[in-house]
């Protein structure tokens, strides 16, 4: 349950934190959110300009790809790839148009204790 929670929370900043693929300039980029979770985790990315093809819109975490599972053009679910870095940022790609960076933070496996 405690994973759970962990996915949900991480879900709805990411969803909170990603803007759009065209960056707005007027807007305070200085501000960067982190978001945490574990490799394997499905993300959704909610926010406007993705193309429904889902192989149109690119997503890195670093510079590792995610695969995107479904796409629209108000979000995409994408799974967290394996990531070695520990904190790298994540960006989404439409064409050219390039989304603002927000940060994502690997957790380590848990192992369970007998």
């Amino acid at each position: 349950m405690t994973h759970f929670k962990l996915f949900v929370t991480a879900l709805m900043l990411l969803i909170t934190a990603m803007t759009a693929c065209s960056p707005n300039p007027t807007e305070n980029t200085a501000e960067v959110v982190t978001v945490e979770g574990h490799a394997g985790n499905f993300l959704m990315i909610k926010g406007h300009g993705f193309s429904e093809d889902r192989h149109l819109n690119k997503v890195s975490f670093g510079n590792v790809p995610a695969q995107i599972l479904r796409a629209n053009a108000n979000y995409l679910l994408v799974q967290v790839p394996v990531q070695k870095a520990a904190t790298v940022p994540v960006v989404v790609a439409v064409g050219d148009n390039v989304s603002n960076a927000m940060l994502f933070a690997y957790h380590p496996k848990l192992v369970a204790a007998k």
